[in-house]
């Protein structure tokens, strides 16, 4: 009897294991099924995923673009403002050089305070002067309109300043114009060599 009880027991175990095998995968037909809707899945993220990724790079870039137009046109109604700035800078110097007058002063503080207003315009929009005067000469930010030999300054020093240059934050809006100091030796040789260059 204890031998029938371990065969029936002994034939129970294998359709038991067979059937939590079978709960576990799905019929070979399902199978297929399932493994391609899975797959699909897996495709369908992965384009989510990138359409994502290509949406957020072009916010980014309309962003970019959106800013760098903003700063264009700033930079470009800034620019047009210079030449009035200069105006009021050459009137104001003028009214200060001519003889001590009630109606002269008058016009002095006006052109004082519209030159102040124009600067304050200026440089909310982070507009500011090129150094000028008693700096060393840049090709990038200076216009080297006079070149006076001198023994008295360094070479490239800029003595004069004829017309103020502007920035905006790191774009030139246009260039200072300066005299600046040459060396004599410097400034022979290069003659020397331009004359022995054309004999």
């Amino acid at each position: 009897m204890a031998k029938d009880k371990e065969t029936l027991e002994g034939k129970k175990q294998p359709p038991e294991e067979e059937e939590e095998e079978s709960v576990n995968q799905p019929p070979e037909p399902y199978r297929e099924t399932l493994e391609k809707l899975q797959k699909e899945k897996d495709d369908q993220y992965d384009l989510l995923l990138r359409k994502q990724a290509e949406l957020e790079n072009y916010r980014k870039r309309v962003e970019k673009e959106k800013q760098d137009l903003r700063f264009a046109v700033q930079a470009e109604v800034m620019e047009r403002l210079l030449p009035i700035l200069d105006a009021f800078q050459k009137g104001l110097s003028s009214l200060k050089e001519a003889p001590g007058d009630s109606e002269l002063q008058t016009y002095r503080e006006a052109y004082d305070l519209m030159h102040k207003e124009i600067q304050s315009v200026l440089q909310k929009f982070g507009v500011t002067e090129v150094p000028g005067v008693g700096t060393q000469f840049d090709p990038n930010v200076h216009e080297a309109v006079v070149r006076e030999v001198t023994t008295e300054h360094e070479e490239g020093e800029i003595l004069t300043e004829y017309r103020k240059g502007y920035k905006i934050k790191d774009r030139l809006l246009r260039p200072s114009q300066v005299r600046v100091a040459v060396q004599p030796d410097d400034l022979s040789a290069a003659q020397g060599t331009r004359e022995g260059g054309e004999k």
